[in-house]
């Protein structure tokens, strides 16, 4: 005799469960690696490869990499400290000058008051940290718009740098310590040591820590940040004295490798740094500002001219080319952005 199991339909209190869902399967390494936010990196490799296979002789050499490491130190170091107010929903023109200043006063400090040189390295990240918080003060208290703010007290700083140079390269009294902070060590520029600690801190605060987290809540939408009660003028304050002292620290290193201050070298880290977190945001994390994309954007870029000038391209190509990607960059970011704010 058999016995039929049959199943008893759903009383008045029991419902189906019909939350129990088969998950999708997960994507293979395969589409993983073939997403997007890595064609950066794919970029990167496929440049570097292209350069040395046809340089063999100039471009995968040792000396060339270090060499365009060194050149991009202090760059680099520039794109981050511009990286922080951007997140934060600011611009800020005032890096390039707030860097000459730093290095004239660096120097200028050796030259007419034989300080030691560690005074020096800490007067170039103060006289950064104090033009952030008053480009801080300016956007935050008196509500002047970040590129308006920052232009003037980018302009006032590099007429502070003209007024006391009158013009002229600082190099009289730097002692060998100090220039010994922009050689090498075990055959690695320092700068590079330097820009690398710089960006792992950088990277944690924005992506481990509330504060980073915050920065990114008041970019993305400050009204709504204010609504859920976060401090949007101490967040903006921090945000630009983080940027000027980090500006200010490239200053000093740029200071430390020419061995003198020279009034006219910031203006032209500005546009690379602007290019680079730009280009950044469509790089590991699409559509949003972040270190790892602004980093490989310097590397792509520094990669991609260096090629160029060793095929003989002449020296306005560097320019042209910055100025094209960044609005290229721009175009991109900006579409994703909007169309972001659009699905919310």
């Amino acid at each position: 005799m058999t016995v039929e199991h049959t199943t008893a339909p759903p009383t008045e209190n029991q419902t189906p469960d019909i939350t129990k869902r088969t998950e999708p399967p997960s994507p293979s390494w395969l589409r993983k690696s073939l997403a997007p936010r890595w064609f950066g990196f794919y970029a990167f490799v496929g440049l570097v490869v292209l350069f040395s296979v046809l340089l063999p002789y100039t471009f995968p050499t040792t000396a060339n990499t270090s060499a365009i490491l060194g050149n991009e130190a202090v760059g680099m170091m520039l794109a981050i400290a511009l990286l922080i107010p951007v997140v934060a929903g600011h611009f800020d023109l005032s890096l390039a000058s707030i860097l000459t200043l730093s290095m004239i006063v660096s120097i200028g400090l050796f030259q007419f008051f034989s300080v030691p040189a560690w005074v020096a390295c800490i007067a170039g990240p103060l006289v950064g940290a104090a033009i952030g918080l008053i480009n801080g003060l300016c956007i935050a208290w008196l509500g002047i718009n970040s590129l308006v703010a920052t232009l003037a007290t980018g302009s006032c700083a590099l007429g502070a740098a003209l007024w006391w140079t009158n013009g002229s390269i600082f190099a009289a009294n730097v002692p060998d310590s100090f220039r010994a902070l922009g050689e090498r060590a075990a055959g690695i520029p320092l700068p590079v040591i330097y820009t690398l600690v710089v960006c792992v801190v950088v990277w944690w605060v924005l992506e481990r820590t509330p504060t980073g987290r915050y920065f990114y809540a008041i970019g993305d939408n400050p009204e709504a940040g204010k609504l859920v009660g976060l401090p949007t003028t101490g967040l903006t304050l921090a945000a630009f004295v983080a940027s000027g002292t980090i500006a200010g620290i490239a200053g000093v290193v740029e200071a430390a490798i020419l061995g003198s201050g020279n009034p006219q070298v910031g203006a032209s880290f500005l546009l690379p740094a602007f290019a680079a977190v730009f280009l950044g945001a469509t790089i590991f994390h699409i559509g949003r500002y972040n270190v790892v994309g602004t980093v490989m954007a310097v590397l792509i870029l520094a990669v991609l001219v260096a090629g160029l000038q060793q095929f003989g391209l002449p020296f306005y190509i560097e320019p042209l080319l910055k100025g094209v990607i960044l609005l290229a960059a721009v175009a991109f970011t900006t579409g994703r952005f909007s169309a972001r704010r659009t699905n919310k």
